[in-house]
């Protein structure tokens, strides 16, 4: 395959929300649990840490990387990983995630289309916010994937709640003599994802 390299930006709204205003953040914050599962990420496969109480990257490894062509299984066309961070924070306090940004690269002939796709929801919660982020073939390049979220999932009140990102990315079609490779990291390395909290007091 012989493209120009290319880089591919897409910006998701789930709904028309606006970039929130400033609330305070918890004195306290730390994630006490991590679990992970799901072809893309099999427990123990991604490290979670974070830079403040506001900000959360996601470094996956080349697990979560789907292709197709002569070489790959019909179950490599599609890496899915489910996450869920258990957070515990300052009583008195409720988050939401108002944005997500995601970076990595594909290589994806003519005639082959990627996939990617993220959905966000706080357990017991009956709202979840999804987006998808489609790449027509040919690409060969860096994609980035920026996810606007729905203001209105807040976790309750309390000091504590279970996070669910449910991440993947996939081609189509499953079966053909066109390769394709879609990975949710950077080519050769590691890459963070990242997601960003807001806080309020309730």
């Amino acid at each position: 395959m012989k493209y120009t390299f290319t880089t591919l930006a897409f910006a998701a709204l789930s709904f028309a929300n606006p970039v929130p205003q400033s609330y305070s953040a918890p004195p306290s914050f730390r994630i006490k649990n991590v679990v992970s599962g799901g072809s893309g990420c099999p427990q123990g496969s991604i490290d979670i840490n974070w830079t403040d109480n506001r900000v959360l990257p996601i470094f996956f490894n080349k697990d979560f990387t789907a292709r197709v062509g002569n070489r790959a299984d019909a179950v490599d066309s599609r890496k899915n990983c489910q996450i869920n961070l258990g957070l515990e924070f300052s009583p008195g306090y409720s988050f939401a995630i108002f944005s997500a940004d995601y970076a990595g690269w594909g290589d994806l002939d003519q005639g082959v289309t990627g996939v990617v796709k993220s959905t966000y929801y706080l357990s017991g919660g009956q709202d979840q916010s999804s987006t998808t982020f489609t790449i027509p073939g040919p690409f060969h390049g860096t994609y980035y994937k920026q996810d606007n979220v729905a203001l209105s999932v807040w976790s309750p009140c309390g000091s504590d709640a279970l996070l669910n990102v449910n991440s993947e990315v996939a081609l189509t079609p499953f079966a053909t003599p066109l390769t394709g490779t879609l990975a949710a990291t950077r080519e050769g390395a590691r890459f963070s994802s990242t997601l960003n909290i807001q806080w309020r007091k309730c």
